[in-house]
């Protein structure tokens, strides 16, 4: 590891790139599987004991070591075995804050260094490994058989059902946009497909010793609204909030699920719910006024779709309650 001009003991790392095999879910050809910070929900600076929630996704395999530089992270070495995400990968050019000028140029030495290109070679062939390995999988792979009287067996199962579930959620976000696409609705049926295979999956998992692992309640919940089962996906999300009762998202989903079953009082406490979570997003507030003027409340919905388009002006909710309340006359 560089050790900069400031003291800064820096590193690198692909543990966040799925080993070649455990892959979880089909992707297209020459593509491989990684693990990215989410960072509308945790952005850096990071903290050494911060359980940082990450996405699930998939990219085309680099072709070569500059290519591969945005998917390597860059991580800190605090002493005492802690390291922690600087929050910037190899590729970053502008200059990370709290640097200095010296500090840049010592790790830009290093960033050229012949060891730091054989760390980059031996990613490229480990992000070729894995997507060779994804090649014909046509489902979900099985969990890696852990032993519960092991060291860590359990926990170690609990991070797989977890990095499971936000795997299908990703799926999931991914299939619907996808089907928002289609032009005829009869060309929705091979998703079906998939959206009840990704809903088995998570079912399996939603027992004892996984009952409360978040992402598959979540993705459940996805799944079902998707499937129109919408009394069970509010249950399904109901427990995820049980669960986490500061995540914004799962409140978000629960107003969805509650004003497509008509359900307008229980989807505007969702809302509000989370808008009192996440009042500097726009989403909460524009889900509020959609909610408010499926209600017919025109003068609320105003006030909350003013304050959805003030925080985000390209919020595509809050610009169709927008519209829809300027034809009635509620500008």
């Amino acid at each position: 590891m560089p050790v900069l001009p400031s003291g800064r003991k820096l590193g690198i790392s692909i543990n966040h790139i799925l080993e070649p095999g455990t892959q979880w879910f089909p992707c297209p050809e020459g593509h491989f599987w990684y693990r990215t910070p989410d960072l509308a929900l945790n952005a850096p600076p990071y903290h050494p004991e911060q359980d940082i929630l990450c996405d699930i996704v998939h990219a085309p395999c680099p072709e070569t070591v500059e290519e591969m530089e945005r998917f390597v992270e860059v991580i800190e070495d605090l002493g005492a075995d802690r390291t922690v995400l600087v929050g910037m990968t190899l590729d970053q050019s502008a200059r990370p804050e709290g640097w200095s000028e010296e500090d840049c140029a010592a790790w830009n030495d290093w960033r050229r260094s012949p060891r730091t290109l054989e760390f980059l070679e031996m990613a490229l062939v480990k992000c070729k490994r894995q997507a060779e390995a994804n090649i014909g999988r046509g489902g979900p792979v099985a969990f890696t058989q852990v032993r519960e009287d092991e060291p860590g067996g359990a926990a170690e199962r609990a991070r797989m059902a977890e990095m499971r579930g936000l795997t299908a959620i990703q799926i999931l976000i991914e299939l619907e946009c996808e089907i928002a696409q289609l032009e005829d609705p009869s060309q929705t049926q091979p998703y079906v497909g998939r959206i009840e295979a990704l809903y088995r999956d998570m079912s399996d998992l939603s027992d004892e010793p996984f009952s409360d692992v978040l992402p598959v309640w979540h993705a459940m919940g996805l799944a079902l609204r998707m499937l129109g089962r919408l009394e069970e996906a509010d249950r399904a999300l109901m427990h995820a909030a049980r669960l986490a009762p500061f995540e914004t998202i799962v409140w978000l989903e629960l107003t969805r699920v509650r004003g497509e079953r008509g359900d307008f009082e229980g989807a505007e406490t969702a809302a509000r719910r989370s808008v009192q979570l996440s009042p500097e997003r726009s989403p909460p507030w524009a889900n509020l006024a959609m909610t408010l003027l499926q209600m017919k409340r025109h003068a609320e919905s105003r006030e909350a779709v003013d304050r959805a388009l003030e925080l985000d002006p390209e919020d595509h909710v809050a610009r169709y309650v927008d519209a829809f309340l300027i034809r009635s006359g509620f500008e």
